[in-house]
């Protein structure tokens, strides 16, 4: 007989009951470890902790400049000076110029230069006013049987509807200008739509769907011998080996993207595949190098003038803080993004600021998030919505 706890027990059933808990309890152990190596496993893991992190693919808008080089000088001298503003990253000063053209503009000349001033406010995050401008030059191509100038128009619609978060509107009026393209036999821009397309996908989960169409992109784009497309191609590649949780192969594209962006100088390209390297080494648990190539992006962001690149920059730099603990430094970060964020109308992003923000508020207490945000340059009514949106957050975290 086995005494233990003030009962007996038989010898052979006491122990040979103890030797299957063991058992039970080692097996289970060893599948929870199984489990957890397990590659989609480790996948799953990945994606949940990177719901904190914006991604950067940007999508590429489709310029059309029609016959506007050999317009009459009316038009095509402050075409020309706006061309050469939209190379220096003077947005407005390109639309003043393009405005300017539009008096005497005429036909398909006014479908390139609506076109034109929509890339424009699109860059500076102007949303709302670039999707009026994108919807007239698709109306223009209509009204005047331009379908070369219709095909980028509805593209570039759809990039707007992307950001806005209507996924499925998006890729209507992508597939659109995707067909109307490939039946004028432009590569150019079938390259770029395809690309387009793989973002939707990539952010509808689909993400072997959107290597597909990313990979029809980069071997599009090669053959054109369009670096611009080539780099951005790379980089959405890239995005979709972050996502599957390919971290090494994901950041081997993106520095062959960066390097090539560099090299043409592409400095949208740039700001992007910097941002995505930052977000692979925060994946990666490396948050030193994360800020740094997040600080980068956003000093190129703010160079040029893309306003949603600064947002998105700056909500990731407050992310990558947080998880350093540095959440004084991470609120006005945060702040400033969101900020952005909410006059832009983007759809991505909002979330993971105030999610960021709520994990500061937690740790420096509301009287303190409070002082940061008057610091930040936000008045009573400003502070008071904001919180009220973490407040929002908070209860809807589980």
């Amino acid at each position: 007989m086995v005494h233990v706890l003030g009962h007996y027990f038989d010898a052979v059933v006491f122990w040979a009951t103890l030797l299957v808990a063991c058992c039970v309890i080692i097996i289970g152990i060893a599948a929870h470890i199984l489990y957890s190596l397990n590659p989609d496993r480790r996948r799953a893991k990945l994606a949940a902790r990177g719901r904190d992190v914006l991604r950067r693919d940007m999508d590429r808008m489709a310029e059309y400049l029609d016959g506007l080089a050999e317009a009459l000088p009316a038009v095509r001298q402050p075409f020309e000076l706006g061309l050469a503003a939209m190379t220096t990253y003077q947005w407005d000063q390109a639309i003043e110029h393009f405005h300017e053209a539009t008096v005497e503009g005429k036909g398909a000349e006014l479908v390139a230069l609506s076109n034109l001033i929509g890339v424009c406010h699109y860059t500076q995050g102007r949303l709302d006013e670039a999707l009026k401008d994108s919807e007239e030059s698709a109306r223009l191509a209509e009204e005047f049987g331009d379908e070369e100038g219709k095909a980028p128009a509805l593209g570039n619609i759809g990039v707007i509807w992307h950001d806005k978060g209507e996924l499925d509107r998006a890729l209507q009026y992508k597939e659109q200008a995707l067909t109307i393209a490939h039946q004028l036999g432009d590569q150019w821009a079938e390259a770029i739509y395809l690309a387009n397309i793989g973002n939707i996908w990539h952010d509808k989960g689909e993400l072997d769907k959107a290597l597909q169409y990313y990979g029809q992109a980069l071997e599009l784009s090669r053959d054109l011998g369009d670096k611009w497309g080539v780099a951005g191609d790379l980089a959405g590649i890239a995005s979709i080996y972050r996502d599957k949780g390919v971290l090494d192969e994901a950041l081997q594209y993106d520095k062959e993207a960066l390097a090539m962006a560099r090299a043409i100088g592409h400095r949208l390209g740039v700001v992007t595949d910097l941002g995505n390297i930052a977000s692979i080494y925060r994946y990666k648990g490396k948050l030193g190098a994360a800020l740094k190539f997040g600080e980068q992006s956003l000093a190129m962001a703010r160079k040029v003038g893309y306003r949603l690149g600064v947002a998105t920059d700056l909500a990731n730099i407050g992310l990558v803080l947080t998880d350093m603990k540095k959440y004084e430094q991470a609120v006005p970060r945060l702040v400033e993004a969101l900020t952005i964020m909410l006059a832009s109308g983007v759809a991505d992003g909002p979330r993971q600021v105030l999610t960021g923000l709520v994990r500061c508020e937690d740790e420096l207490g509301r009287k303190r998030v409070q002082e940061l945000l008057k610091d930040a340059g936000l008045d009573d009514a400003g502070a008071s919505d904001l919180l009220g949106r973490t407040d929002q957050m908070r209860r809807g975290r589980p």
